[in-house]
């Protein structure tokens, strides 16, 4: 059988990835002897045709899950190889489970692509819209036989963002602490550990009203406290790219109601973005973004002098 999932949602490729694996080793393989992963990134022919050749450890199939393929840099010399051994298959489950899970959205114009496309069992896993990531909040908390409400849901976004990764774990966290049948604001604000990504809006708040001071100072923080200096630069990257984005869209609607229907952004997140956004003319939001893309140059060579190079970034605004 051959399935095909991509997307940015990696949580939610995993699980469906994951609930396959149970079901193989409940039907096929109760140890997961025969279950193989293969890093497509560096997989070459021969590592493909290996696992799909031998046979299962007491078994008479495998499951091999071939993750982020698209990402090989000798994908061109792999897919015609992959693509005629894939037309030979019947796509039954008397044959090997074979899992192509790439990690975002390859190349449409892919030929690799195109073909797995053809295949009954395709799913992108996009990332969840705002209200539908309030919907997911709610339901694995109900897993766990609890509530929590809007305002509750609002507040855990506030500090961990929408990623379903981070939301998971801190969910896992607030089910065991929380003593009633309600997930409160308390709990939240007792347990979660805001994300640097909230400290990034703070940084990017002080950029914006020239307050270089408070700005060296969170930045100074965030890498005493051990936080990787390229993980900072691409948090602001992100942010001043989304920036970008919601100040061309607000000249002609200045709503945060539609900046998030129009760029997908949880209303939150969109709300906060649009008032940073008025701090800036579109000029200083392109003069920075340069800025911070030049700074990655420089981290990369010169890691030592992390704290110098952002020192002098942020004195150039």
């Amino acid at each position: 059988m051959i399935f095909f999932f991509y997307g940015e949602d990696s949580f939610r490729a995993k699980n469906k990835i994951d609930a396959i694996k149970e079901k193989f080793k409940t039907a096929v393989d109760h140890d997961g002897h025969s279950l193989e992963n293969i890093d497509g990134e560096t997989a070459t022919l021969t590592d493909f045709f290996k696992a799909v050749e031998s046979s299962g450890f007491f078994t008479s199939k495998k499951l091999i899950i071939i993750k982020n393929i698209f990402d090989n840099k000798n994908i061109k010399n792999l897919e015609d190889a992959l693509i005629a051994y894939l037309a030979k298959q019947k796509d039954t489950i008397e044959e090997n489970y074979l899992i192509f899970w790439q990690v975002g959205k390859p190349n449409p114009k892919n030929k690799l692509y195109k073909a797995l496309k053809n295949f009954k069992y395709v799913e992108e896993f996009e990332k969840l819209a705002a209200e539908k990531i309030n919907t997911w909040i709610k339901k694995e908390v109900e897993k766990y036989h609890k509530q929590i409400s809007n305002q509750a849901i609002m507040t855990l976004l506030s500090y961990v963002g929408e990623d379903l990764w981070q939301l998971s774990q801190e969910i896992n966290k607030l089910v065991n602490f929380s003593q009633s049948p309600e997930i409160s604001l308390e709990d939240i604000k007792t347990i979660v550990q805001a994300k640097t990504d909230d400290n990034i809006f703070n940084l990017v708040d002080a950029i914006g009203k020239k307050n270089k001071p408070l700005a060296l100072e969170l930045l100074e923080k965030q890498l005493d406290s051990g936080v990787n200096s390229l993980y900072i630069l691409s948090m602001m990257v992100r942010q001043f790219r989304i920036l970008i984005k919601v100040k061309l869209f607000s000249e002609k609607i200045d709503n945060s109601f539609a900046v998030a229907q129009a760029l997908k952004l949880h209303p939150f997140v969109a709300k906060k973005t649009l008032e940073q956004s008025r701090l800036y003319t579109l000029a200083e939001l392109k003069k920075i973004y340069q800025l911070l893309l030049n700074l990655d140059g420089k981290l990369k060579r010169e890691a030592p002098k992390e704290k110098i190079f952002f020192m002098q970034m942020i004195n150039q605004l």
